[in-house]
């Protein structure tokens, strides 16, 4: 299923009568006379691909100012519309996916070349190879609408009819044609430089490798000035520091282990003079103690001596009456007894003590030596063996950058050689080394296995005069009849012959490839075939030209439509059976049937 195909073409003018053209999806025939604008019609299909206003043949003297294209789509109709003088065309469209409104000529965002090609099925941009040195161009429909809009003009020309002279180079279009048939756009392949850009890179590497081989030299000065010793003796030293460093590193360790057992026993010894300061404070409270008592029961006993000496009472003193004598009992012996006790319990308590401050003393004593030995491990740590680490680090840098030295040194000569020999490898020519973009070589076997078949379908139904054999040369993009190749026929035969490959193109990319135009436009393929020729060689080049060569070529036209839409401008159309054709005839009389493409327009 084609996605579209062009419905009516149409000239309009605010004071004349609009002019139009229905298509059919299939072969179409405009013929008739010269000079009745039948060639406007491939210049209006150009118009409205994009063509600049300026190339615009039609005068806006004749009353007409404005084409109209509509176009029958997959999903409802476009109609397409542009003055003769604006690069903007104006879309109005019945299928919802193409926007209408105004779309531009050029690179703006709504552009008609992304229209048309998303009409071909082509939704995303796609990059195509420009040239042989890999560098990309954005496919537009411009850059292979010859290849199906061929006007009168390109018709006979010599080079393959799917190139365009000084417009796009044949690898570009070789390589959209690969697009077409493949959907490739071999973006692995990497763009590569130019000639003049890979002469001035080669000029600044040259450039680059010389200021490098003069700032080796000067290093390489600098580090001859050292004459420290060679690199086995420096590694030699560097082995015996590392291992002098291991072991007063060990050293080290060993005497903070031992730092660390003595602040332990330390923390201990401190611990139990704690406890024999609390027990000595327990003893003071305790003697406190036992000293009161004492002086309570002297006290007691004093008491009891000198009651005797206090005069008794014998009267009340309320009633003055005599009062009973009261019994007696001495305290002095109870707290004599209770003195006996206490005695040997101070006594005893004499004695703990003074062993509590013996063992107090053996414990301080036993501090301050460790104390005077842990001292004495920090300051050997701090004063003699962690400045002997730096000491030795120090010089081991020392030796290290001696040898960095001898490194650089022995690094800035393998440098100095590497980089001249790259010197010598650059001036070697590249010409042999470079690489270029061939398209031709993408095109497979099967490729072109499928239009050597077609083309010579072709060609046999055709008639062509004395054939035998055909193929597709890669090398000139075109056909080669019976060895003989197109450039060495006359102009008949040359239009004939782009004509079939032409549509051996149409055939093969709609039948058969990922994407195709599905549309052939042809300005007079026989025009030549009738008239006569220009030069001797040009007429003794067309001596076997027959009439049943154009009566064959039409009559394949017409048996083979559904490829795409075929359009074909010509003066005279043979005698065949165009059942299924749409054939629309202009008379260049004004008194029978239709003028010209243009009403009201005789000149």
């Amino acid at each position: 299923m084609r996605n579209f195909y062009i419905k009516k073409l149409s000239l309009t003018g605010p004071t004349v009568e609009v002019s139009s053209i229905d298509f059919i999806d299939g072969l179409n025939i405009i013929c008739g006379p010269s000079d009745t604008g039948k060639s406007y019609i491939a210049e209006c299909f150009d118009f409205m691909f994009g063509g600049s206003v300026k190339d615009f043949p039609i005068d806006k003297k004749t009353g007409y100012n404005q084409v109209c294209m509509k176009i029958a789509t997959y999903n409802g109709d476009i109609t397409l519309r542009r003055d003769f003088e604006e690069s903007s065309i104006y879309v109005s469209s019945q299928n919802p996916d193409f926007e209408s409104g105004k779309y531009s000529t050029g690179k703006a965002r709504k552009n008609m070349n992304d229209f048309w090609l998303r009409l071909m099925g082509i939704e995303d941009p796609v990059s195509i190879i420009k040239n042989e040195n890999f560098e990309r161009n954005n496919l537009t429909v411009r850059t292979f609408l010859h290849s199906f809009c061929i006007k009168e003009d390109n018709v006979f020309q010599k080079e393959s009819v799917m190139f365009q002279k000084s417009v796009f180079s044949r690898t570009a279009i070789m390589s959209i044609l690969l697009y077409f048939i493949t959907g490739n756009t071999y973006n692995e392949e990497d763009p590569k430089e130019t000639k003049a850009i890979k002469a001035a890179k080669k000029k600044a590497i040259k450039e680059y490798i010389d200021s490098n081989l003069s700032y080796l030299a000067v290093r390489k000065a600098e580090l001859a000035e050292y004459n420290g010793p060679n690199t086995e003796e420096l590694q030699l030293k560097i082995n015996n520091i590392l291992n002098e460093i291991a072991e007063t590193e060990s050293s080290i360790t060993i005497a903070v282990n031992r730092s660390k057992e003595l602040s332990n026993e330390i923390l201990k010894l401190n611990d139990q003079l704690a406890e024999c300061s609390m027990m000595l404070k327990r003893f003071q409270v305790l003697r406190s103690q036992y000293q009161s008592d004492i002086k309570r029961l002297t006290f007691i006993v004093e008491g009891d001596l000198h009651k005797y000496t206090i005069p008794d009472v014998v009267k009340c003193p309320f009633c003055d009456g005599a009062l009973p004598k009261a019994e007696e009992k001495s305290c002095a012996e109870a707290a004599q007894a209770e003195l006996q006790k206490i005695l040997p319990q101070l006594s005893d308590l004499d004695d703990a003590e003074s062993d509590i401050i013996f063992e107090e003393d053996e414990l301080n004593e036993k501090s301050d030596s460790l104390i005077k030995e842990r001292t004495e491990i920090e300051s050997v740590i701090n004063s003699e063996l962690r400045p002997r680490i730096a000491t030795l680090r120090k010089t081991l840098a020392e030796y290290r950058h001696s040898i960095e030295i001898h490194s650089q040194s022995a690094a800035v000569e393998s440098f100095e050689k590497v980089i001249t020999e790259d010197l010598y490898k650059i001036d070697v020519d590249e010409e042999e080394l470079e690489i270029k973009f061939k398209p031709k070589e993408y095109y497979t076997t099967e490729i072109r296995k499928r239009l050597d078949d077609i083309l010579a379908d072709v060609l046999e139904k055709c008639n062509f005069t004395n054939y035998s054999n055909s193929y597709f040369d890669l090398d000139s993009f075109d056909v080669v009849v019976n060895g003989k190749s197109k450039r060495n026929f006359g102009k008949g035969y040359r239009a004939f012959l782009n004509t079939a490959v032409a549509f051996t193109f149409m055939k093969y990319l709609s039948s058969e490839c990922e994407y195709s135009p599905n549309l052939l436009l042809i300005d007079s393929p026989i025009l030549s075939l009738k008239e006569g020729k220009t030069n001797k060689s040009e007429k003794m080049k067309d001596e076997k030209i027959s009439e049943g060569m154009k009566s064959s070529l039409f009559q394949y036209l017409v048996n083979n439509q559904k490829y795409g839409q075929t359009i074909i401008i010509e003066n005279e159309i043979p005698n065949v059976d165009y059942k299924n054709t749409n054939i629309i005839r202009f008379t260049h009389n004004e008194n029978e049937g239709r003028y010209g493409l243009l009403y009201g327009v005789t000149d």
